[in-house]
């Protein structure tokens, strides 16, 4: 039996650039598609996004960091001191504003670690690491020690998203590793490699064997996707257009977001998000 699996990852709330990426794993005739994580932020993207991902056969989901950003903002665990903190409390008081709260609950039921077996041939699926989907452990360039921790006897094939960067190596042992990209938010190192297309990967399992895998680039309206973020209202958006035209994002940039923070006045928006927080989001 043929399988052809489509690998998403790091949609990062760009429902156009997962629009594109859709229809093109449709004419390569994947059967079914596996999510990474890191579905929301700092695209503007959020019913629109969940439409689009409601009408694939997706068989396996987990959770990526991003995703976690949302719940522990909701779980009121930021506050107003760290720049950081406020700007994902105003990104997720935008994101509430135009997404049904079920997706919520839906969110917090991902896990951080899918095994999956097609064909006999075992996947392992985490966002980062199986136990910790931030951090920088599985950077492109690190050693294969790093990327062994994604590996024990019970796994063929790991897949793994988070660095933004499509890849293809093996373990100390020989298992596969494989890195899909970013469908929302691609970085380069080398500029002669940069493009603005989003980034996802097709796997082909026939008769218990890895025969393909495909990784694709695939161009969109990233120009039509700013501008639909500006006609939304999308926070921090100086720091959107960077990213869409620029391909690089300073989210660590505390200079930055503070000044943004109080250009726009985003502290009494946050302010008045976190007074509802408690009764309208949080889960215990």
């Amino acid at each position: 039996m043929n399988h052809k699996i489509a690998i998403l990852s790091d949609i990062h709330g760009n429902a156009s650039a997962l629009e594109a990426v859709i229809a093109d794993a449709k004419a390569q005739g994947v059967s079914e598609y596996w999510l990474m994580g890191d579905i929301f932020l700092p695209g503007p993207g959020a019913n629109d996004l969940i439409a689009l991902l409601k009408e694939l056969p997706i068989t396996a989901s987990v959770r990526g960091n991003w995703d976690d950003c949302v719940l522990e903002a909701l779980d009121g665990q930021y506050g107003l001191e760290d720049p950081q903190e406020v700007q994902l409390l105003r990104m997720t008081q935008y994101l509430m504003e135009r997404m049904d709260p079920a997706t919520i609950v839906w969110l917090r039921s991902l896990p951080m670690l899918e095994k999956r077996e097609v064909d006999g041939l075992r996947f392992s699926l985490s966002h980062n690491l199986p136990n910790k989907n931030y951090g920088g452990d599985l950077l492109v360039e690190n050693d294969t020690e790093k990327f062994d921790q994604l590996l024990d006897d019970e796994v063929d094939v790991a897949i793994y998203g988070h660095v933004h960067k499509q890849l293809l190596r093996y373990g100390s042992q020989g298992q596969q590793i494989i890195n899909p990209g970013t469908i929302g938010m691609p970085y380069f190192d080398w500029e002669k490699l940069k493009n603005h297309r989003a980034q996802y990967a097709v796997i082909e399992v026939e008769n218990g064997e890895l025969v393909n895998i495909l990784f694709r680039k695939v161009s969109y309206d990233y120009e039509a996707e700013l501008e639909l973020a500006k006609s939304k209202g999308l926070p921090f958006i100086e720091m959107y257009e960077e990213l869409r035209r620029d391909d690089n994002y300073r989210g660590h940039n505390l200079e930055l977001l503070a000044s943004l923070i109080e250009k726009h006045g985003y502290m009494e928006d946050v302010k008045k998000f976190l007074e509802t927080i408690k009764s309208e989001y949080k889960v215990d």
